[in-house]
């Protein structure tokens, strides 16, 4: 995760998990979030297309995807 992108409890629904990818610009950091019920992360053949979905939204099908979780 880049440096100056953080992540606290508020950014995870309860019932779901939180993706968010993350691009360095030249004028700072670009992030998207993706909510994911916790059912459909549960299934494995579905990740990749989430993970692409965020990383389409943050402009780069390269981004690193973080998954934060709630507690």
């Amino acid at each position: 995760m880049s440096k100056g992108h953080q992540h606290t409890s508020t950014d995870v629904a309860p019932g779901t998990v939180t993706l968010c990818a993350t691009r360095e610009l030249p004028g700072g950091l670009q992030w998207a979030h993706l909510p994911v019920h916790r059912q459909l992360w549960a299934e494995e053949g579905l990740r990749e297309g989430f993970r692409v979905r965020v990383r389409r939204t943050v402009g780069d099908p390269a981004a690193p995807v973080e998954v934060i979780e709630g507690g």
